[in-house]
């Protein structure tokens, strides 16, 4: 997997601020990608995100780009606090030790079989954290990329203005 670097954050934030659509669009796939990154096991996330996409008429490759919250490097860290702040909610607390000692197995194979053999408590633990963290991070990343999108039509709305102005007061000038 290729490391992120600023350069390549910066390239994929470029990307999904020139989406083609309404912003309306392209923030619900943010939504929908950032929702499913937590709440759906890795593995079927992407196509989870594409398909939950299209019936909520939103853009498809923001929504598979944003499952990608949860990868590799990352898994180890959100699942046990989302187990743990599912257990939390749950009324069933587990300590932090005792989830990182399950995961283990799940981290090196994850996959449906290797999550349901952690058992009944750390799976319903697991969609309770992801039911918390994935609508939060998917109402904050509807939000602020509504934000930033229109932000950037708007400065590049007004980059166009300001050269017709350039253009009109050039072409003026030249056939006086």
């Amino acid at each position: 997997m290729k490391k992120l670097s600023r350069s390549s954050i910066a390239y994929y934030y470029i990307k999904l601020l020139k989406q083609k659509g309404s912003p309306d669009y392209v923030a619900r796939g943010v939504a929908i990608g950032l929702f499913v990154g937590f709440f759906v096991p890795f593995l079927v996330q992407m196509v989870a995100s594409f398909i939950l996409a299209i019936i909520f008429k939103a853009a498809k490759v923001p929504a598979m780009a944003c499952t990608w919250i949860t990868n590799y490097f990352t898994i180890p860290i959100i699942y046990p606090i989302q187990c743990l702040v599912g257990s939390y909610l749950m009324g069933r607390p587990f300590s932090y030790f005792q989830i990182k000692t399950m995961f283990k197995d799940f981290i090196n194979a994850p996959g449906f079989d290797t999550l349901f053999d952690l058992g009944k408590d750390i799976v319903i633990s697991f969609f309770a954290g992801g039911l918390l963290f994935g609508t939060a991070s998917a109402l904050i990343g509807y939000y602020i990329s509504m934000r930033l999108i229109n932000r950037h039509r708007e400065k590049v709305k007004q980059r166009k203005k300001e050269q017709e102005r350039r253009h009109r007061r050039l072409h003026a000038h030249q056939n006086h």
